[in-house]
This record gives structure tokens, C-alpha cells and sequence, in this order.
């Protein structure tokens, strides 16, 4: 399968070579990536809209031995908001809406407090609205019930930055209350049949999407949940479709330039180890890479992973999309810059808990421990991440499938080898809890109160096992 985009300027094109290399070191980082449990998914990275790497990784449903290929679709996520303003940024041309118009011209209901906040607050996520957790199944209407709730905005809008998936979501019920249609009959009718986007829907409550990717975490079990948020997050796709997405914005195909350019107009800056200053604009995150503009964004939620970055000035797009909670997203990009930049490229650490989970099912916990000790001293220690979260998602992980003794061992050695970490002694207590062992949950409970005197969450707790 060959995507081939039209081009509406005349720009060198890629040697063909410098290509072929290219695809090459790729494709050993992605294979060792794949082998070592770091990504199952569909990736595909376009030069001038020419096919420089595509590949697919894994099992699209483990349980029926489905395999993933490039077009299975997959949960967008977050990666969902570019097209969601996108769907705004359509009606704002046909003088259907002003960025500067409250919300609540169109959902009323939302209480009055929100009535300094604007569409383009929304779309750059400064309109000071509260945050929520979601759950599975989640719907727009559970989201629009908390922001019912809110008396006060947290901050004056456009004064400050605060990601918002709640944002989004009011921006696809605000398409819904312009168009008369449903999010996805909108974006089907002016994004995803014009642009040939056949596998990309927004799954419904009244059109839920079956035939999809299925999430899993890295420990090997499902970790999966449909998400009816709406614009937020919603929206199910595969490369090949949110690769034609990124070329229309090339060629003007769905707005204006003009329209197109104030959604990349800087915002209030937001300093970044890997991309440097960035602003959010409607929709995408915008930074410069080589001195050019540069538009990313991405998705994570329960066991899926998405991501897109358009380097515009160079015309090369690098899309993938994940049914793995893996946690080397940032890092697998940077590998994959300095590859297209001809630099060298460092392997993504492989995260330690995942690795001491399988020595845990071979041979048992406490020599999983052991190996892990070992490791830490040996020459190939550098090939993993050691964070305390990396034990801490193994502790909890162990916790919840019923192995409680062997998640109090892991959670006890995150206190040795963080011993200034509340929060590692806070989850070692939860833990004792559990089994009813009260004087130690109390004993881990006290020592993290004692690192971090000012949590008023774990007072109460204590309060309620006193």
C-alpha cells in the first residue's frame, strides 16, 4: 500500500538513497522496539507525501490472534482534538460561529459562570474550566454534568494555560448544536469522505465502533474501554487516514489559509525538554524544529497510544498508532528525528517493571527480585528505565490481580531504592491495608505524611483506619 498526496508547491524531493537507509535504521528500531514488548501498533512516516517507512506490529486482539496491520483502526484518544478544531475552524469560515463568542450562546445550560469563556479559550485551552476523571463509557453528557457543577472558573479566561479534554468536548457539542448533526455524521460529511479517510469514525453511543484495535497494558492483560466523550477523545482511525489528514493541511483542501494560519498563531508559551517553546494553537501543539514550524499532538488513554507530528518544513509526517500502554512514545520520537536528521540514535530504556513481572511469572518473585538487584550492578544496566513509577505500576498492578504479598514486596522495594519518595511509602501502606495489616499500613502511611506533611488526602485517611 502506497499513499501518494498531491503537492500544491514544487519542493525538492527526497533521494531516493537517502531513503532507503533511512528506512532501514527505522525499521531496526522499530523491530527491536517490537520485540521487546515496547510497541504493538501501526506506524508510517511520509517524505513530501511518499512513503519513507510503514509497517504494522502485533496483535490487533490478542484473544482471537487478529493480527495488526496498517488498516486497523485504532482509539485516537487525544489525537482526536486536531480534528475536532478543525470541524470548528469549517464553521467559523461559513460564518457559522466567532472564536470570540461565549460558549454559552450555544450550550446555554452550562452554569453562569462560564460566560467569559470563549470558543478560542476552549480551542486553546484557556478557559479555566475544572478537570474531571473519566471512566469507561464515558459520555458527553457525564462530562457536561460536571461542568454544571462548577461555581467558579479556576482562572480568569486566556490569562493562563491548562489542558482541558472537558474543552474539546464542549467544542463537539457546540458542532452538534450548530450543524444539527451528530459529531460524527459532521465530520464524515466535511473531513473524512472528502478527504478519503474511510476507516475514521467517531464512535457513538448510537454507533458504537466493534470492528477496532483492542487496548492492552504492558503487563499482558486487556486494558480496554470505549470512550463517548465526544470531541476529546472519541474519534477511531488508522495512519494511512490521519496521514491524508496531515497532507490536506498542505494544500488548503478543508480552509483557507488564512482560516488555517491563525490556528497555528502562538499562544501563551509553554517551555518543553523535547520540542523547546511551544504554544498550544486550535487544536495542535506548535513548536519549531530546524528552525521551522513544527504541529504535534497525542493520545493516551487505558491501552492506547497515538501520536502525529507534521514537520512542515521539511513536508515529513510521522504517524503511529498503539493498542500497548507503552511509555517510550517521546523517546521513540527523538530516535526517529535523529534518524531522519542522519544523527545517531539511543534505544528507548525498556521500563523494569514490565521486565520484572515476566522474571516474576518464570521463577517467582523473590528471584525476580534478585535478578533485579543484579541487573542494576551489571553492564546492561543502562538498557532500563528505573524510575519509581516503573515499581510502582508493578505494585499496584500485582495489588489489583490478587497478589497482594508479592505487590507488598515490590511496593517495600520502591521504599529502599526511593527512600525519600512519600509516595512510595503511601502506596506500601495501601497495600498493608489490604491484607489488614493496620499497625504497618499506619507504620508506611505516617513515614509518608512525615516526607510530605501538607497531604491533606492522606490526613483523612489516616483518620478513617485510626
Amino acid at each position: 500500500m502506497v499513499f501518494v498526496f498531491p503537492i500544491n508547491q514544487v519542493l525538492a524531493q527526497p533521494n531516493p538513497n537517502d531513503r532507503v537507509l533511512k528506512n532501514k535504521k527505522i525499521d531496526s528500531l522499530m523491530n527491536t522496539l517490537y520485540e521487546r514488548g515496547q510497541f504493538t501498533g501501526a506506524i508510517l512516516i511520509t517524505d513530501h507525501g511518499h512513503v519513507l517507512y510503514k509497517k504494522a506490529f502485533g496483535m490487533a486482539d490478542r484473544e482471537h490472534r487478529k493480527p495488526y496491520s496498517l488498516n486497523t483502526p485504532g482509539y485516537l484518544q487525544s489525537l482526536s482534538k486536531p480534528i475536532t478544531a478543525m470541524g470548528i475552524m469549517i464553521l467559523k469560515e461559513r460564518g457559522k460561529l466567532r472564536y470570540e463568542q461565549s460558549i454559552r450562546n450555544y450550550l446555554p445550560d452550562l452554569p453562569s459562570c462560564m460566560q467569559a469563556v470563549t470558543i478560542r479559550n476552549l480551542l486553546q485551552h484557556t478557559g479555566g474550566l475544572e478537570g474531571f476523571e473519566d471512566f469507561p463509557d464515558m459520555t458527553e453528557q457525564d462530562v457536561f454534568k460536571i461542568m454544571q457543577k462548577q461555581t467558579v472558573l479556576k482562572f480568569e479566561p486566556g490569562s493562563k494555560f491548562e489542558y482541558s479534554n472537558a474543552g474539546y468536548t464542549l467544542l463537539g457539542m457546540i458542532i452538534q448544536k450548530i450543524s444539527g448533526q451528530s459529531l460524527n455524521g459532521f465530520l464524515t460529511q466535511n473531513i473524512f469522505s472528502p478527504l478519503g479517510m474511510h476507516n475514521t469514525a467517531v464512535t457513538e453511543l448510537q454507533h458504537r465502533i466493534k470492528v477496532r484495535a483492542i487496548g492492552y497494558d504492558l503487563f499482558g492483560s486487556k486494558n480496554d474501554a470505549d470512550s463517548f466523550e465526544g470531541g476529546c477523545a472519541s474519534i477511531i482511525s488508522t495512519v494511512g487516514d490521519i496521514a491524508k489528514f496531515d497532507e490536506s493541511l498542505y494544500t488548503y483542501k478543508l480552509v483557507s489559509k488564512q482560516t488555517q494560519e491563525e490556528a497555528f498563531a502562538p499562544s501563551i508559551p509553554q517551555k518543553d525538554d523535547i520540542y523547546g517553546d511551544r504554544s498550544y494553537g486550535f487544536g495542535w501543539w506548535v513548536s519549531t524544529h530546524n528552525g521551522k514550524r513544527n504541529i504535534f499532538h497525542n493520545g493516551s488513554s487505558y491501552g492506547f497510544k497515538a501520536y502525529d507530528e507534521i514537520l512542515m518544513g521539511e513536508h515529513i509526517n510521522i504517524i503511529h498508532i498503539s493498542n500497548l500502554r507503552h511509555s517510550v512514545m517521546f523517546s521513540m520520537r527523538t530516535a526517529i528525528i535523529n534518524i531522519l536528521n542522519g544523527k545517531p540514535y539511543d534505544l528507548p530504556p525498556r521500563g523494569i517493571g514490565p521486565w520484572i513481572y515476566t522474571q516474576t511469572k518464570a521463577q517467582g518473585i523473590d528471584s525476580a527480585i534478585t535478578l533485579y538487584n543484579r541487573i542494576k550492578m551489571s553492564s546492561n544496566k543502562n538498557d532500563f528505565n528505573y524510575a519509581e513509577s516503573e515499581l510502582n505500576t508493578l505494585g499496584y498492578y500485582l495489588l489489583r490481580s490478587g497478589h497482594e504479598q508479592d505487590a507488598i514486596k515490590i511496593f517495600s522495594l520502591n521504599t529502599i531504592t526511593y527512600p525519600g519518595s512519600f509516595n512510595a511509602y503511601d502506596s506500601l501502606g495501601e497495600a498493608y491495608l489490604k491484607i489488614g495489616d493496620k499497625a504497618q499500613g499506619l507504620a508506611n502511611y505516617k513515614r509518608s505524611l512525615e516526607l510530605n506533611p501538607n497531604n491533606e488526602d492522606l490526613k483523612r485517611r489516616i483518620a478513617a483506619v485510626k
